[in-house]
């Protein structure tokens, strides 16, 4: 009996044994990625438009090489001839400079000038000016007159800019009080020569010259550059003795030309 079991046992186990069997199972493994697609901005539309416009403006303006600071190369001298935001003084102080160059150029006359400019706005000023001048006679062997013409002009002007910004076109309208010093002898005089010349003169005289002048300037934040041009009338007599002279210590008509350099002060 406990044989038939034993072989029993080994019997069930042999058929069991027979389904217990290990396989190995292959599983293919699926990725999935996520790809991210860029979409153009919409803000690309407004800058291709602005690139356009500004391409336009170059188009008609058409006068300035691209720089780093101006990459469409408009131009940019009317903002500065329109620009308001300059540094404005109450009170300039000009030098005449042609004056310099003047005396060095002729050693026989002398003129030193510069005026005071009080400005009532940016477009209106008054104008207080002063010129010392100077005639030598004498230099000349061929000049009858020895001695010298001394003048000062003292004068007031009122000036209007056409532009209340950097670079201005003006004019200027005024006159001078003349304080002119005779001092020099007829060399002719007491001789039996005929003299018709004017006759030797140690007085003053007293004059007006009334004067209109235009200019441009350019105003920067301290220092003022401009020129100036126009005419002005002398009312003194001695037209004939100063009949050669076309400036300043004149006997009618005079041409006046400077070239101003000022500062801007207070």
């Amino acid at each position: 009996m406990k044989t038939l079991i034993l072989i029993l046992a080994l019997c069930v186990s042999a058929f069991c044994a027979s389904f217990n069997t290990h396989d190995t199972v292959f599983v293919e493994q699926v990725i999935r990625d996520t790809v991210y697609i860029p979409i153009k901005s919409r803000t690309d539309t407004v800058i291709i438009k602005k690139e356009v416009s500004l391409q336009k403006q170059d188009s008609e303006n058409k006068c300035c090489k691209p720089t780093e600071e101006n990459p469409f190369g408009l131009d940019t001298t009317k903002y500065l001839r329109n620009d308001t935001s300059y540094t404005h003084h109450p009170i300039y102080l000009n030098f005449d400079l042609v004056s310099v160059l003047w005396m060095l150029a002729d050693s026989s006359f002398t003129t030193i000038g510069g005026n005071l400019e009080v400005s009532l706005s940016r477009k209106n000023s008054i104008i207080l000016l002063y010129r010392y001048s100077k005639i030598d006679y004498g230099h000349d062997t061929l000049d009858i007159y020895n001695g010298t013409i001394t003048q000062h002009d003292i004068g007031m002007g009122y000036r209007h800019y056409f532009r209340p910004a950097k670079y201005s076109f003006y004019l200027d309208v005024g006159g001078f009080f003349l304080i002119r010093k005779y001092d020099y002898i007829n060399t002719w005089d007491n001789t039996n020569l005929i003299n018709e010349r004017p006759h030797s003169r140690h007085d003053n005289g007293y004059y007006f010259a009334p004067y209109l002048h235009a200019g441009h300037i350019f105003r920067g934040k301290f220092v003022v550059v401009g020129i100036e041009y126009g005419m002005a009338y002398n009312s003194s007599s001695d037209k004939e003795l100063l009949k050669n002279e076309t400036s300043y210590i004149t006997g009618g008509a005079q041409f006046d030309f400077r070239l101003n350099i000022g500062l801007g002060i207070l």
